[in-house]
């Protein structure tokens, strides 16, 4: 754990020399854990939470940073030196792509703000996937191939290859990675006919028995995914002071539908009125070149990137626009009776397709220094464009049933809701750290980030479901924004000895403002009900933007090797004062950004290694923190001093045996447990006028066992049994998939009991 090689400073350090808060997972922990996907590993990490319906819908959080409001995620996401930005209005969060983790060199995750080194959009922590680099002089190869089965799925297989080809020895290599993973579902997608109506007082508030109601039609494994990537890198040294890597990555992933099931009645199904499928794609691809020049004295780096990333998902929500509750359609509006879903007054089919295209530059020069001399630096430019595109486009065939909700008679347009927004992003920006050590254990670390940003956004909604209705578009004109950022860190750490190290850090992050689309305040209206509900002035307007947030943290820690080099134990404590906070709210279902006073956050980390004997390895890494809103005058979400999606506890701990069998060959063994604590999901209110609601997520806890044979380097052969308990836990509420009920949603939900056999061979 402690002699990992990472690059956290933009140094080469390691773990255990590094005065931070760092958690890294090296290429032979990942194949040993069996971890399949970076959402897996961030699940058992402490500190760290995370939001996913499948592959590339993973949005990380970190220290109880959520990022649910604003446009910019919290927490930075790197391929090598590639930021990769999650988009920025997707209905389902600030999601980073979940690449296949095969061949990596490495996993960093930094805790903590990191916005001195890699700027606005890692106020809460930065997760950094370091790929291998080609080998000038080594032919190498390996293959692997997982095989397993799901309970309540079906086959699974992931199979990925790897190939390193020197084609000038010691000047020109070139690396190629390629992987494909197949996961079935384990959601059935279930097509009721008659669909019950629901029930309650008042009607809308509980759902009908869809569990008894005649299938018409029944789809296993809904959610069922496969994802294709590959990585190409070219390393050209041509003399011993330059080094040239081009880089390519692709992935690809299709879905027929979220990892997600019905609150009610519970069981891992959707049930629905109509058969209409919610099938995902998404595809990202990423060039890449990086320029090192090697003087004397320091190191000259350009690292350049490009990417362009496109996803697609449909959602469907007809029992939802069906009920009573709502008071979309026309009938219930006047207390007449409700239309149903079949017959010619039926409120009939409702679907809509979101697309979601996004794409970056960015350029990153830097100097760093060379050797171990009292002082050592690193400075840069750093400068990215970013651009993203939010369009949903939903479609109501029946829509006279529905009420217009700008004229409040029958819909005239089958559009009930088409969105348009762009939103473009650019930083400029300079930094600078440096260490300077005062004695042989005394070292001082100073370092500041200076940042410009340029902010474009603009919202055009139409149809009769929109804010005015069909007749008049909700078109917000062109929002410009721009600030400057100032992000300093400083970080003292004494050496005692070797084996042991404290430190303290105050550092400085921030995230962008931006902007919000335009709803109607007029009084007697839905909007108008909560715009008063939230403390807004009568006769004003909803804010048309929200400011900046920024967070100063200030952590103290240690790092120690103990009973020679039998127990690793780094634990660290730390404070966030988090101002401005971007929080979301939901005024009558609509999304809106607002900004609250502040968030006082304590916690601590622990990550601990320890040698038993016998061949016996202890991990233990635990995490616990303490989080207080003040969300100021129009936040109205309760519990009001809570924000959403944080476990104030997590951990994992872990077992591990190794035995030489001889001198070839060895056992392995692995048991390992990962806990979730209670957390809130943000949810839709009931009754609509409010600005939100938040759905109590139960704890969990997830347990894996994994027993190989290894023969020298060559090849693994491991049998495995992940979620041993089949446990089916509830990892987010679905509060923005078009239109869930406030009584009734669906709910994220985990990988069931999966069992197969892992086969690795290196050539």
């Amino acid at each position: 754990m402690g002699e990992v090689v990472v690059t956290a400073t933009k140094r080469a350090t390691t773990v255990q020399d590094t005065p931070e808060s760092i958690a890294a997972v090296s290429a032979q922990d990942l194949q040993a854990r069996g971890v399949p996907s970076l959402a897996t590993l961030a699940q058992g990490t402490p500190g760290v939470s995370l939001k996913s319906e499948g592959p590339s819908q993973t949005e990380i959080e970190m220290r109880g940073m959520t990022s649910s409001g604003g446009n910019s995620a919290t927490v930075g996401f790197y391929l090598d030196d590639i930021p990769l930005t999650g988009p920025a209005s997707a209905q389902n969060g600030h999601v980073v792509i979940d690449p296949d983790l095969y061949d990596l060199n490495r996993i960093e995750i930094l805790r903590g703000p990191q916005g001195t080194l890699f700027g606005s959009g890692s106020m809460g922590g930065t997760v950094r996937l370091i790929t291998n680099q080609p080998n000038l002089s080594q032919y190498q190869a390996s293959a692997q191939s997982v095989l397993s089965g799901t309970d309540g799925g079906g086959f699974n297989h992931n199979d990925n290859l790897m190939i390193n080809l020197p084609l000038i020895s010691d000047s020109l290599a070139l690396r190629i990675v390629g992987t494909e993973n197949y996961t079935s579902g384990w959601i059935d997608r279930i097509v009721a006919s008659p669909f019950p109506l629901v029930g309650g007082n008042p009607e809308g508030t509980v759902r009908g028995d869809v569990q008894d109601a005649p299938i018409e039609k029944q789809y296993p494994g809904s959610n069922a995914y496969q994802t294709y990537g590959t990585r190409v890198s070219l390393l050209w040294k041509p003399t011993d002071s330059l080094s040239i890597t081009p880089a390519f990555f692709h992935e690809t992933s299709t879905q027929n539908g979220i990892s997600a099931f019905d609150s009610v009645p519970g069981t891992e199904a959707h049930y629905q009125p109509f058969d209409i499928a919610e099938p995902l794609t998404d595809s990202l691809t990423a060039y890449s070149l990086n320029v090192n020049y090697s003087f004397s004295r320091f190191d000259l780096t350009s690292s350049t990137a490009r990417w362009t990333r496109n996803s697609t998902q449909v959602e469907e929500a007809s029992e939802a626009f069906n009920n009573p509750l709502e008071g979309i359609t026309y009938n219930s509006n006047y207390g007449l009776p409700n239309p149903g879903y079949y017959g010619p007054s039926g409120s009939g089919p409702e679907s809509g397709i979101e697309i979601d295209p996004s794409h970056q530059f960015s350029e990153e020069l830097r100097l760093t220094s060379k050797g171990s001399e009292k002082l050592t630096w690193v400075t840069g430019l750093y400068y990215s464009r970013f651009y993203s595109l939010w369009t949903f486009n939903g479609t109501t065939p029946n829509y006279s049933a529905y009420m217009d909700l700008g004229t409040l008679q029958p819909a005239t347009t089958p559009h009930w809701f088409d969105a348009y927004s762009p939103t473009t992003l650019s930083q400029y920006a300079a930094f600078g750290d440096a260490t300077y050590a005062l004695t042989d254990a005394i070292k001082v670390d100073v370092g500041a980030r200076v940042n410009h940003y340029n902010y474009e956004f603009s919202s055009c909604i139409s149809g009769w479901g929109s804010a005015l209705g069909a007749a008049t578009p909700s078109c917000s004109g062109l929002i410009p924004l721009s600030a400057n950022s100032f992000n300093p860190k400083f970080n003292l750490s004494y050496t005692f000895s070797p084996d042991l190290m404290a430190y303290g850090t105050v550092a400085n992050g921030f995230r962008p403002g931006g902007g919000n689309a335009v709803y109607p305040t007029t009084p007697g209206t839905i909007w108008g009900a909560a715009y008063q509900q939230m403390n807004y002035p009568s006769g004003g307007k909803w804010p048309s933007t929200y400011e900046p947030d920024s967070v100063w943290s200030y952590e103290i820690g240690e790092k120690a090797r103990l009973l020679d080099h039998h127990l690793i134990v780094n634990a660290s404590l730390y404070y966030e004062d988090w101002r401005h906070v971007q929080l979301e709210a939901y005024p009558n279902d609509w999304a809106l950004n607002l900004n609250g006073n502040y968030v006082s956050i304590y916690g601590g980390d622990l990550d601990m290694l320890a040698v038993l004997g016998a061949g016996f390895e202890f991990e233990l890494a635990a995490g616990y923190l303490h989080e207080w809103l003040n969300g100021g005058l129009h936040w109205d979400i309760p519990p009001v001093h809570t924000l959403p999606e944080v476990a104030p506890e997590s951990g994992t701990a872990a077992l591990n045996y190794s035995l030489a069998l001889n001198g070839s060959y060895a056992l392995t063994a692995r048991l390992e447990t990962t806990y979730t604590g209670k957390r809130y999901s943000l949810s839709f209110p009931n009754p609509y006028e409010a600005s939100g609601a938040y759905v109590p997520m139960a704890a969990y806890d997830l347990t894996n066992v994994r027993v190989g044979l290894r023969f020298q380097d060559a090849w693994t052969a491991t049998l495995f049994v992940n979620n041993v308990f089949n446990k089916h836990a509830q990892l987010e509420s679905m509060f923005t998939e078009n239109e869930p009920q406030p009584d009734f949603t669906r709910i994220e939900t985990n990988q069931p009991l999966t069992a197969g056999a892992d086969l690795t061979y290196r050539f």
